[in-house]
């Protein structure tokens, strides 16, 4: 396994393991071009030249990053590839001074084991889609 920064040729690779992980209920929807906007944001996993996994650290501001679009192909699942993202993401951010680090998930046990912890207890958080 090879983890790297994402590359613009990527970009075909993510979309689909996102597309992928979205028609399985598994991650929020991202459009191409929003991939396009951000693939600086990604870390990818490959092996042998094809990519079968991403994750994404959005930069906010200097106080806030959020880790997103996770996804491991199910070929590749319970490996430790999910875990070694994580890991590259949280580092990024550490080096990069950022003060927290934001996930919104259904797999709280992996987060956990990374030492992020619920922040709101008993409150809901609200979206606006305009």
């Amino acid at each position: 396994m090879h983890l790297r920064k994402a590359k613009k040729n990527d970009l075909d690779s993510v979309y689909k393991l996102i597309y992928s992980a979205t028609r399985r209920g598994k991650i929020l929807k991202r459009t191409q071009d929003d991939l396009r906007n951000i693939l600086h944001c990604f870390w990818v996993a490959e092996q042998e030249g094809v990519i079968y996994a991403c994750c994404a650290l959005e930069i906010y501001n200097k106080k806030l990053a959020e880790i997103r679009s996770l996804v491991v192909d199910p070929v590749k699942e319970k490996k430790g590839i999910a875990s070694a993202l994580v890991d590259h993401c949280i580092k990024e951010a550490k080096e990069k001074g950022i003060y927290e680090v934001l996930v919104i998930t259904n797999r709280e046990n992996l987060f956990r084991r990374h030492g992020f912890s619920e922040q709101l207890h008993d409150q809901k958080a609200l979206f606006l889609r305009p």
